[in-house]
């Protein structure tokens, strides 16, 4: 190789050599910027998500029904259904889209109402709800309301599988009350007084929207239906 010919390679080879590291310079400075761009819409639904979040909070405190903002878990608390069955109120609705209404058996005033209300919702929610949907009649007077007093219960109702009644146990009754219905529709003194509401577990297993007081079958379906859809 003649060294004209040599001189000439080596200079074709510098040039090539800056060009591809003013290319490599490039690409670094299009990935930082493209980066920091990403960093700053990340930031910017970041501050949007807090904004709502923070918003749905003040709406939840200060309305009796909707979302419930922010959501409450349900504890690992002792309850016995109608069936005889010892399980935890967080287990019982996990995995499962759950509506809950509190009642106890021997109520003659709101709970025949409420149990006819979810007799009609779950032969409403055929074919518009999931398998896992269930409906969940949750006593507060579990002294009496025995799993034998449940079944007698719920019997009058003929509930289709998906239904069930529990009673949690006394210690816990207070707690589980205050959890569901804290912010909602007031509470009575007496057991007759206790709220109409009825309140909405996610898969989960957390407290996610209360309904309006003695809401009809189609309210309590939609919300379900909603809840299903949700991502969690």
């Amino acid at each position: 190789m003649t060294r004209i010919h040599a001189c000439a390679r080596s200079t074709a080879l510098m040039d090539r050599r800056h060009a591809l590291l003013n290319l490599g310079a490039l690409l670094l400075s299009s990935s930082a910027g493209a980066s920091a761009s990403a960093d700053k819409s990340k930031s910017k639904r970041s501050g949007k998500q807090s904004e709502e979040q923070a918003s749905a909070e003040r709406v939840s405190q200060h309305f009796p029904f909707g979302p419930v903002w922010p959501v409450r878990p349900l504890p690992a608390w002792p309850v016995q259904t109608h069936l005889g069955r010892s399980t935890t109120l967080s287990a019982l609705c996990k995995s499962h889209v759950t509506a809950i209404q509190l009642i106890y058996t021997n109520c003659s005033a709101i709970c025949p109402i409420q149990g006819a209300l979810f007799a009609q919702a779950q032969k409403m929610a055929m074919g518009k709800l999931s398998d896992h949907a269930q409906f969940l009649s949750l006593s507060i007077d579990p002294l009496s309301d025995t799993p034998q007093a449940l079944s007698r219960w719920i019997r009058k109702y003929d509930p289709s599988p998906g239904w069930l009644a529990a009673a949690p146990a006394i210690d816990d009754v207070r707690a589980m009350r205050d959890l569901l219905s804290k912010g909602g529709e007031a509470q009575g003194e007496s057991l007759d007084a206790h709220p109409g509401q009825v309140y909405f577990i996610n898969r989960k297993g957390a407290l996610v929207h209360r309904s309006p007081s003695l809401p009809t079958a189609a309210q309590i379906v939609a919300i379900m239906a909603d809840i299903e859809r949700s991502p969690d």
